[in-house]
């Protein structure tokens, strides 16, 4: 059981910094290509959206590296 939870965390903590990287760089991608015009907060374009890539992509990554730390847990008996 304690072990499940540190592979979930391990997990959760890896996959969110490569989830907010990823959102980041396509964040910026459509934000400076498709929507230069939005605004989010105070910010505009590219880094408008940009912040919003960071925090989605953070917050699905995260959850989807949980995930996997469990079922990595459960399916080997790590």
């Amino acid at each position: 059981m304690k072990r499940r939870i540190i592979y979930g965390g391990v997990g959760a903590v890896i996959f969110l910094l490569i989830g907010a990287f990823i959102g980041f760089l396509l964040g910026t991608y459509i934000g400076g290509n498709y929507y230069p015009e939005f605004v989010f907060l105070t910010w505009k374009g590219y880094e408008a959206v940009g912040w919003i890539g960071i925090i989605l992509g953070g917050i699905i990554g995260g959850l989807l590296g949980y995930g996997l730390g469990i079922r990595m847990t459960n399916r080997w008996g790590i």
